[in-house]
């Protein structure tokens, strides 16, 4: 609605019921949602961090102190929060972990942000010193790689990445282990792609462990089947084997008896021949992404075949990979022997349900099985692993920098000595600066510290020759983050910083928030 001069009617240019806020107001509405959300997960960050519990509508039980899972699980509505949990998804997609800190200091931007606007600074002055403050920040990480000079060999660079990943995981208590698995695991394949994460319950948490080849959590077919056998020559389907459907639109007319019996042999006879394919091809392990038909089990069992049934795409394209068989789309023709993959085929049957493995001598692919006492423990040591593992493979292709709060308090270091940039810019990269310390501080703070006594320190002891200082909140503490071998990987940093940094700018510069009214589909004339 715009007003207008002379005592005319206001003019409405949007369509009724559309809400608009503009001004300071959309601001801080936008800033407050944000600053929200890192509020939700700061209480997780660092190797004391607490857990959170999230019951959905089915009252299924989620108890996990990662960033990306608790903001995917509690259904964030505000637009403005949206976009800061877009920076834990982009975090978790490209580094594997960092998400929590990531969101953190999304969050802090704004905080900084909003003190600035109560200070008369316009948000274009704020975003050109964020942005300033992100490429001599980004320059500072490559600059502080070269000072720690960490030229390990390249397992120990993922194991000690893989380690620092676990610290204030539920798995802490195997951290070891499952570094050491984390390590050997991307150490063994061409890409983390091939590494298959399952969790299984009923067992310790301790009998972790991966296997070469991919593992496949279906039951057979028939618990009558054979449960192994060597050098299988396995035929891998993406179709059902099972009569065939009719169009929708199509209509049988059935005018007597004869003709069901009829119409039912027909649909026997078509199985049959599915099954006889198979047979011809040599094939005795059939794997197929969709169903099979009771009659058609039958006759497969009959033959000696083994089969599975509604396999995940992901699995039967790694189990392509390690056979070096072909996926059929069709029984209608006859099966070429060399579209048949040959593996080894055994079915672990220790768990709740079947476990299929499918490997060979020089597989490509590897399968970590994450074991717990109960389904929740399982998968919590499930997606300590996704985060190891993916960090661990990230230490093999980048370089190290120090964790526990070294680099915020490094950039923050340098940044506010920085006489690059003065006037009121220099405030916005002072406020930028202030932000990096709310990951040393949330750290000590969840540790049960005193985050200003643990900021002073830190500040104090940061200089450009003594770069090793963190948040040491153990219980004989060190302070040298190179002597606690507590690393992450260069483009962790550089991504957390860099996502942050643009979501938190992306919403300083909304000044105008209009919700249309979902029950128009178009604007009215007045």
């Amino acid at each position: 609605m715009q007003p207008q001069a002379n005592g005319q009617q206001p003019v409405y240019i949007l369509q009724q019921g559309t809400e608009q806020t503009n001004g300071s107001a959309a601001q801080r509405n936008n800033i407050s949602a944000a600053k929200a959300v890192g509020k939700t997960v700061k209480s997780t960050l660092g190797p004391l961090g607490m857990d959170k519990m999230l019951i959905d509508p089915a009252n299924n039980i989620l108890i996990t102190n990662d960033g990306v899972s608790i903001l995917r699980e509690i259904g964030i509505e505000h637009p403005a929060a949206k976009m800061i949990v877009e920076v834990a998804k982009t975090q978790e997609s490209r580094c594997y972990d960092g998400t929590t800190s990531a969101v953190v200091l999304s969050g802090a931007l704004l905080e900084e942000a909003e003190r600035l606007l109560d200070k008369s600074i316009h948000p274009t002055t704020i975003c050109k010193g964020y942005r300033f403050a992100k490429t001599k920040s980004l320059e500072l990480l490559d600059e502080l790689v070269d000072k720690c000079g960490i030229k390990d060999k390249i397992f120990d660079k993922a194991f000690s990445c893989a380690k620092t990943s676990l610290i204030g995981k539920s798995a802490e208590g195997i951290q070891h282990h499952l570094a050491i698995l984390s390590a050997n695991v991307v150490r063994k394949v061409k890409d983390i792609e091939d590494i298959s994460i399952i969790s299984v319950s009923g067992t310790t948490e301790e009998d972790t462990y991966s296997v070469s080849g991919v593992v496949i959590e279906r039951d057979l077919a028939s618990n009558l089947m054979a449960k192994e056998k060597k050098n299988a020559k396995i035929l891998l389907l993406d179709c059902a084997i099972e009569p065939k459907n009719l169009n929708i639109d199509s209509q049988v007319q059935i005018t007597n008896a004869n003709q069901i019996e009829e119409f039912l042999l027909q649909e026997e006879e078509h199985i049959r021949d599915m099954v006889e394919v198979i047979k011809s091809s040599g094939a005795n392990v059939v794997l197929t992404q969709k169903k099979i038909d009771d009659l058609a089990l039958h006759y497969l069992k009959k033959y000696d075949i083994t089969a599975v049934h509604s396999v995940k795409k992901s699995d039967l394209e790694k189990a392509s990979k390690i056979s070096n068989g072909n996926v059929i789309s069709s029984l209608t023709t006859e099966i070429d022997k060399s579209d048949l993959g040959v593996a080894s085929f055994y079915v672990d049957t220790r768990y709740d349900y079947d476990l299929v493995h499918i490997s060979n001598e020089e597989s490509p692919v590897y399968t970590v099985i994450a074991c717990g006492a109960t389904k929740h423990i399982a998968e919590e040591i499930q997606r300590a692993l996704e985060d190891s593992i993916g960090v661990a493979w990230l230490a093999t292709q980048h370089d190290l920098l120090p964790g526990g709060g070294t680099v915020h308090g490094y950039l923050y270091h340098h940044l506010m000595l920085d006489s690059t940039v003065v006037g009121r810019e220099k405030m916005a990269v002072e406020a930028f600066a202030n932000a990096l310390l709310q990951i040393p501080s949330a750290i000590a703070e969840n540790a049960g510290k005193d985050p200003i006594n643990e900021l002073i320190a830190l500040k104090t002891a940061i200089s450009d020759e003594n770069y090793s200082y963190f948040v040491d909140v153990r219980d004989e503490p060190t302070h040298d983050v190179l002597k606690a071998e507590i690393f992450e990987p260069l483009e962790l940093h550089r991504q957390a910083l860099t996502s942050a940094t643009e979501a938190a700018i992306m919403i300083l510069r909304i000044d105008d928030v209009i919700r249309m009214n979902p029950d128009k589909s178009g604007g009215q004339q007045y």
